[in-house]
């Protein structure tokens, strides 16, 4: 009788840890891309394609109209809260072509490029050359791994990001994304 009600209360315990370790989920919510500096190249994608009803992707593919070697990236994570986007995490500036010569000396940058290099061809130095498709396809990260690295509550959460050529501002790609139970 005493093993029947350990073993009940082993299995009552275990059910409990797993129903109320609920994982959540997400969903790209929104995704804008706005070319500023027509004559370096053009957007030929910038979409969010549905896998299931909790389930995106992002397929992003710009061409370029001229060689490029000099690039900046600001990108900013932001959260929904009352009152509309605030900072939340980063807000960095990095130097494209000095963050592929030396990816280990770019911590934050590193990291968020791990989650995007398998979907990228964006893998090398500069320059970056005239008729060069350069694209993000199929990319949808693994919620574990980024939650791993980065835990954070439910809620809205966006990355602006703007592409400066030449310290002028050529691209921006902002995006929102959904994180719920």
């Amino acid at each position: 009788m005493f093993s029947v009600r350990v073993a009940f209360l082993c299995i009552f315990c275990f059910n409990i840890f797993v129903i109320s370790k609920v994982h959540g989920s997400y969903k790209f919510n929104s995704l804008a891309c706005e070319v500023m500096a027509p004559e370096l190249g053009k957007m030929k994608l910038c979409e969010i394609k549905a896998i299931d009803r909790k389930h995106n992707m992002i397929n992003l593919s710009a061409f370029l109209n001229k060689t490029i070697s000099e690039v900046e990236i600001h990108f900013k994570m932001v959260k929904r809260e009352r009152g509309g986007w605030h900072p939340f995490f980063y807000d960095i500036r990095i130097d494209v072509c000095q963050f592929f010569k030396n990816r280990r000396g770019f911590f934050i940058s590193n990291l968020i490029y791990s989650f995007i290099k398998p979907y990228t061809n964006v893998n090398h130095t500069c320059p970056y050359m005239e008729g060069t498709e350069m694209r993000l396809w199929n990319w949808s990260p693994d919620e574990d791994a980024v939650l791993a690295k980065f835990p954070v509550d439910h809620g809205t959460y966006g990355l602006q990001t703007t592409w400066y050529v030449k310290k002028e501002a050529a691209l921006k790609v902002n995006g929102s994304v959904i994180f719920f139970r």
